[in-house]
């Protein structure tokens, strides 16, 4: 037996680039471009003990302000690879023909 109960879940309904302030409301298209990044600061942090770090960024200003650093990797290639690494006699089936 089951028993249920409704709970309210707190959501994003909006997200506020903290670096140009550039808006994306949830189911927009730049909704899902939109990187947070959070942690919680270690013993000894520039940012103090155990505090709360949170940043919002659009994509062109990740590019701008961390793009140096940032380490893009390409699906299609992965994606490539995996494919390449099919084997069926070891992984069974077969890939569809275009006929």
């Amino acid at each position: 037996m089951q028993l249920k109960t409704i709970e309210t879940v707190s959501v994003v309904h909006q997200i506020k680039c903290d670096r140009c302030g550039s808006m994306a409301e949830r189911g927009g298209f730049d909704f899902h471009r939109m990187t947070s990044i959070g942690f919680n600061a270690g013993y000894d942090s520039i940012f103090g003990d155990g505090n709360r770090v949170d940043l919002d960024l659009c994509e062109p200003c990740l590019r701008d302000t961390l793009g140096t650093w940032l380490r893009v990797t390409h699906a299609q290639t992965s994606l490539d690879a995996q494919l390449a690494s099919f084997r069926p006699e070891v992984h069974g089936g077969e890939f569809p023909s275009n006929e």
